[in-house]
């Protein structure tokens, strides 16, 4: 298909030569102005050839430009030959260049012969009619040839405008008046050298032959004066350009660097560097922009690039792509890529060649790659080898420096830069939402101990496997040291952050297999959430692991930051003070909650329940002052004081006639205390009371806490004859095994489960199955929280023994349960025989 804008160039081709034929016809018939010295149009075209054949070319920054001397023999041509010799020497000669030496293409040969014979045309009329005289000595011939070279060299600019107006769209109006204004800056002074040269020869024709030598001399002077003006250019923008790539550690400061150096040294218009794999097929291209930028474009490369590679890969040598190359698999990358011309030189490495540097196009429209630009590419390539590798250095010191070596996961270091950036990205005054989850694993100083610490690294990193399939892309996943990790949850509330914990300890469930034993993994997990609990990295940080060991303490498996959690909280110091000294007074007392048999409603049995009744604060929760108790150390001297308060009420009521037990909760604390089977003994021993009058309650994270040394501690109170008691069943993660080991008599069924059971299916389900696995192991099974009638109904139905809550009673003080017992009893007598309960609908078993 014809390109349109290559039919309009031809067009104004043939427009230019008519106009010169036009203008031309009048003039070829007239002889020479001078006839002093004689030029035939042979001699002419042999000039014009040796002239354009030996052009000096000026770079300025990236700017390209070629300077001809032809306007000389143009001069001397005006004043010594006739103009239709002036006109057939200058296109011969030009034709000549253009098609043997520079290769033009036929289009752009015709295009610039027309236009060098308008400019010929214009050149000796403007000359003829301004000179009368014949003499070149003359000061008007002198203006008259001046006006004339010109005149024709703005033709020139005219003619080129209207071409890059073709291709390019509408020329840019100011440069374009500005270049017609100043137009060639070297013409002046070739035409001067001109008028030098015709003066001469007009004196004496002998002149000749100085002229030449001269002319020859100051030709040869100036491009070797350029040659090492340009040589010196360059080592100068090499060493500035050693110094910016050794100073810049960044990958893609380098890159940058070096094409940009490689363009403007090879005073090229593109560059671009290709990187290749392995089998020296293309991984990436990464090309400099117009704007200084680097784009990059990744996969395989087409036939035509990869015959450049292979040739730079195979011999390990630079290649030239020479403009007019006749080669045709030069040509054809050439015209794929719509080069003129390109150098391509190997980017090497210790292990061979990592890719290739290509630069193509020169600037300018005579000058192509020469010896001279491929060694400096291949100089710039050397440098750039280098300060890649040093860069590809750093950046692995930096990368280590920020992961984990066992793992790869990033590290604690990492992770407080990047929770440092979080908390500093909101708004002033506004600190963004996020949490902060610390993991640390159960039990595995075992693995280590017992399968060997080559197998404890292959377990740490699975959970690092696991923790990043868990989180995905919600959150940075951080091994901290040893076997505890992080989670950063960048904009995550507590809903969210509670949920990701779940799924984190559901994940770490599954067994993992090593050395051919498949080893159960657990964690123990704290949450602390910004801007709740803290606002600052290291605070943060450190609130979720004060959440973290208190998960483990109570082995309840996830925690939530709270602030009487923190052993450094100025408020928990105060209240440690302050419990130490309530333990010595009144004001910590034990209350009861009654517990009554579904079959007949007597109460055999109550529930010790702590109360601290703070003289300035109040009551406090012993959901607050419990963990404050076992932090500090005071949770013996509390359950000393609970379990001697709760037996020496019972053996009050006894006394007085009422057979009760009684039900005492132990912390996990306790369960790791030595002593506490004897000081259980001596109290018994103390208040007279059997120990089956005494329950112990304990919660299934408080035994899973260390399994092996709570079942035993607990054998041995069972081997006194206290009843054991396992609470809030149904909320831990225990394994049914180790309850089936576990020495107890009943199982407490968590009010969660209950209160709203007959609304709820599922809870419904739940407490189905806990009494069905209750009834099965030979357990009694106790139900707390009952608040309504139906509620204790249904409990009947399923089965349960004994049940608890404010249905029955609310918690009240140790000597107000006897007169409550009586008043019962009263109302029980007076009250009319009930009617058998009617079923309660249960739903369909699970």
């Amino acid at each position: 298909m014809v390109d349109p804008r290559s039919v309009l160039v031809a067009g104004m081709a043939v427009a230019m030569a008519g106009m010169a034929v036009t203008l031309g016809l009048p003039l070829t018939q007239d002889p020479a102005l001078d006839g002093t010295v004689l030029l035939p149009w042979w001699l002419l075209a042999g000039l014009f050839a040796a002239t354009e054949a030996c052009v000096m070319h000026i770079q300025t920054g990236r700017e390209a430009q070629t300077v001809s001397v032809s306007e000389l023999v143009v001069v001397l041509g005006l004043f010594y030959a006739a103009p239709a010799d002036l006109v057939a020497g200058n296109l011969l000669g030009s034709a000549v260049i253009l098609l043997v030496h520079r290769r033009s293409s036929v289009l752009k040969t015709l295009w610039n012969l027309a236009s060098l014979s308008l400019q010929m045309v214009v050149a000796v009329g403007i000359f003829r009619f301004l000179n009368d005289v014949g003499n070149a000595t003359h000061w008007l011939a002198w203006v008259a040839a001046c006006a004339g070279c010109l005149v024709a060299n703005r033709v020139s600019v005219l003619a080129v405008a209207g071409v890059m107006a073709i291709y390019d769209g509408r020329p840019p109006l100011t440069p374009l008046l500005r270049e017609v204004a100043t137009g060639d800056l070297a013409s002046p002074v070739v035409v001067t050298l001109g008028l030098i040269a015709a003066t001469s020869l007009a004196a004496t024709p002998a002149a000749v032959v100085l002229l030449l030598v001269m002319g020859a001399g100051l030709l040869i002077g100036y491009r070797a004066y350029a040659a090492l003006s340009d040589r010196h250019l360059s080592l100068e923008r090499l060493y500035r350009f050693t110094q910016a790539i050794s100073s810049s550690p960044e990958v893609d400061e380098v890159l940058s660097s070096v094409l940009a150096e490689a363009r403007d040294l090879l005073h090229a218009e593109h560059a671009e560097a290709v990187f290749v794999g392995a089998e020296g097929g293309a991984l990436a291209r990464v090309r400099l922009g117009a704007t200084g930028r680097l784009t990059r474009s990744e996969g395989l490369p087409g036939a035509v690039d990869q015959w450049l590679l292979d040739q730079v890969m195979e011999e390990g040598a630079s290649l030239t792509l020479a403009r007019g190359t006749r080669d045709a698999d030069e040509r054809s990358w050439l015209e794929v890529h719509g080069a003129r011309d390109a150098v391509a030189v190997p980017l090497r490495s210790g292990a061979g060649v990592l890719g290739v540097i290509v630069v193509t196009n020169r600037l300018g429209e005579v000058r192509t790659f020469e010896d001279g630009d491929v060694l400096m590419l291949e100089t710039v390539a050397t440098h750039a080898n280098v300060a890649l590798q040093n860069g590809e250095l750093i950046s692995q010191l930096r990368h280590d420096a920020l992961h984990d070596a066992l793992t790869g996961l990033p590290n604690r270091a990492l992770l407080q830069r990047r929770l440092a950036s979080l908390l500093s990205d909101g708004d002033p005054g506004r600190i963004p939402a996020g949490a902060v989850v610390i993991l640390d694993l159960n039990g595995f100083k075992d693995v280590n101990d017992t399968l060997g610490h080559h197998q404890g690294d292959l377990l740490l990193v699975e959970v690092g496997v696991r923790l990043r399939d868990c989180v995905g892309a919600d959150g940075l996943v951080v091994r901290l040291g040893g076997d505890e990790f992080a989670v950063l949850l960048d904009g995550a509330d507590e809903e969210t952050a509670l949920e990701v914990g779940r799924r984190i300890l559901g994940q770490l469930r599954t067994p993992v297999l090593l050395d051919g034993v498949e080893v159960e993994v657990s964690g123990s997990l704290g949450i602390a959430l910004s801007p709740q609990h803290a606002t600052d990295p290291a605070t943060l940080l450190k609130r979720a692991d004060v959440a973290m060991y208190e998960a483990k303490r109570t082995g309840e498996g996830l925690r939530l930051y709270e602030a009487h959690l923190d052993p450094n909280d100025v408020n928990r110091l105060a209240l440690v003070a302050e419990l130490r000294t309530a333990l010595t007074t009144e004001d910590i007392q034990v209350h009861v909650q009654p517990q009554a048999h579904t079959d007949d409603g007597r109460v055999r049995s109550v529930e010790a329940l702590v109360r601290w009744n703070h003289p300035t604060r109040g009551r406090i929760s012993p959901d607050e002052f419990i963990p404050v108790a076992e932090r500090s150390g005071l949770i013996g001297a509390l359950t000393t004081l609970v379990l001697d308060a709760s037996l020496a009420a019972v053996a009050q009521w006894r006394r007085s006639g009422q057979d009760l037990s009684i039900a005492v909760n132990l912390s996990s604390r306790s369960l790791l205390d030595p002593g506490l089977v004897d000081e259980v003994a001596q109290l018994l021993q103390y208040h007279d009371v059997p120990p089956a009058a005494l329950t112990l309650e304990v919660t299934e994270g408080s035994v899973m806490a260390d399994p092996t040394r709570a079942i035993s501690l607990l054998r041995e109170l069972r081997a006194l004859g206290v009843r054991l008691s396992v609470d809030d069943f149904g909320t831990g993660y225990s394994s049914l095994s180790y309850l089936q080991r576990l020495p107890i008599d009943e199982v407490k069924i968590d009010k969660s489960f209950v209160t709203d059971m007959l609304h709820r299916p599922g809870d419904t389900s739940i407490v189905r199955a806990i009494t069905d696995l209750g009834r099965n192991l030979g357990l009694n099974v106790v139900a707390e929280g009952v608040e309504d009638q139906k509620t204790w109904d249904a409990l009947a139905e399923l089965g349960v023994h004994v049940v608890q809550g404010w249905h029955l009673a609310r918690p009240m003080s140790v000597q107000a349960l006897l007169p409550w017992l009586r008043e019962r009893r009263t109302q029980a007598k007076d009250a009319p025989t009930p009617t058998p309960p009617a079923p309660v609908d249960l739903g369909t078993p699970a």
